[in-house]
């Protein structure tokens, strides 16, 4: 990002922050019991539980999670219905992989039983050190693009041609997972999976195997959901990002815009897929390419998880309400001009209070946000919710607050 970027987005201090300045007028974010936070069938499972507290940081919740399989830890509701579906997918996966006839079948031509070399999931792109965490750093002047090194739990190309990520595939979609998680326990068992098959000593299609138990009834999901898992299931990176491609130069994005991207470390093929084509169902709207250029700020998978479900809060909106004109960007938040005049910011959060910084940013927007055909209504559309205090003070400034918008059109999380 050029020097002058930088600056101009250290001046766009982040909507409901957590904020700066000690007046008491504003919230302070406080951490919560877990039965204040998300609903009971969410909290405890079968195999694993949420414990308390819930860290709240302004807009996202923490989750520390106990389970079967270990300890987890994951930011947002959104990641934390993610993670109870591998919770169980990893149980699944065990039964095939402790099974007698996986165990038997696991052998070499010496008759020795396979070495199954745990695949090294790092933690999540991280090459900014003594900077805050999450979606707050979006918000803060150290936000900059990021460039390091592709994550391991995307396949190699060594073990693309060992057809270890194509079997790899097939069971994530048995199971409603993505095939490209940072779940280290879930990448190891898919991993046994697709060793062994792409050696011919597993030779049993994932169709074939049985769900089992009364935990089968998580293996839900929408039928976008479905249609994304289906394309993850059957297409490699290369074409996922050959479909990618197609869909931005159809958009018009600049060829540099579009490898600029596609090249980016933190993007799995999975987030890529659901943002790209969550920009591509805006029709013709402006300012897409310099969403994406927003979005190469992300540094982790958190803050790209913010900018793909924002990137759908968009999408659910054009399809379900009215279409998009234009988008202006005001980083990392995106203000998108509707056709009959709304301006509407999509921003993805669990839970918002009422801050200094959200307090300064409606101010601003009132004052200067002059886009085509605006009409002066502004509306802040969240996938979760906030405070009494934070809706009461958006909307006395004119700001229509619309909660929960996953309950309006699918969010794929």
């Amino acid at each position: 990002m050029k020097h002058g970027k930088l600056m101009a987005a250290a001046g766009m201090i982040g909507l409901l922050c957590a904020g700066s300045g000690a007046a008491a007028d504003y919230e302070t974010q406080q951490a919560k019991p877990v039965k204040d936070a998300i609903a009971p069938d969410l909290a405890t499972g079968p195999d694993y539980q949420v414990n308390d507290p819930v860290v709240a940081d302004g807009y996202m919740y923490r989750f520390n999670v106990t389970s079967t399989y270990g300890p987890f830890q994951v930011t947002g509701i959104g990641a934390l219905q993610k993670l109870r579906q591998e919770i169980w997918a990893i149980g699944q996966l065990k039964g095939v992989t402790r099974s007698e006839a996986f165990l038997k079948a696991a052998v070499d031509q010496a008759g020795k039983p396979l070495v199954f070399v745990k695949d090294v999931v790092t933690k999540p792109v991280d090459t900014l050190s003594g900077i805050p965490k999450g979606v707050g750093r979006l918000f803060s002047n150290v936000a900059t693009s990021v460039t390091t090194t592709r994550k391991p739990s995307q396949e190699s190309r060594t073990k693309e041609a060992l057809q270890v990520g194509a079997f790899k595939r097939e069971y994530a979609a048995r199971y409603g997972v993505d095939p490209y998680s940072t779940n280290a326990v879930l990448q190891e068992e898919l991993d046994k999976i697709g060793k062994a098959a792409s050696f011919g000593m597993w030779t049993t299609s994932a169709a074939m195997i049985p769900i089992s138990g009364p935990a089968s009834s998580v293996l839900t999901g929408t039928s976008l959901a479905k249609s994304f898992n289906n394309i993850l299931a059957t297409e490699p990176p290369s074409r996922i990002r050959n479909i990618n491609e197609e869909k931005l130069k159809q958009m018009g994005v600049s060829d540099d815009g579009a490898k600029q991207f596609l090249d980016s470390p933190v993007y799995t093929p999975r987030q890529s897929l659901l943002l790209v084509d969550s920009l591509s169902r805006l029709g013709s709207a402006t300012g897409r390419e310099e969403y994406l250029n927003a979005a190469l700020v992300a540094a982790d998978e958190v803050e790209a998880n913010f900018f793909v479900n924002t990137a759908q809060i968009l999408r659910g909106y054009a399809e379900t309400r009215e279409p998009i004109t234009g988008l202006t960007i005001i980083r990392p938040l995106a203000v998108a001009q509707t056709k009959s005049g709304t301006a509407m910011i999509p921003f993805a959060l669990d839970y918002g209070v009422w801050t200094a910084n959200a307090d300064r940013l409606s101010k601003q927007l009132k004052t200067s946000y002059r886009a085509p055909g605006f009409n002066t209504r502004f509306e802040l559309w969240v996938t979760g919710t906030v405070s009494p205090k934070a809706k009461q003070e958006m909307e006395s400034r004119g700001f229509k607050v619309v909660e929960q918008v996953g309950s309006l059109f699918d969010i794929v999380y």
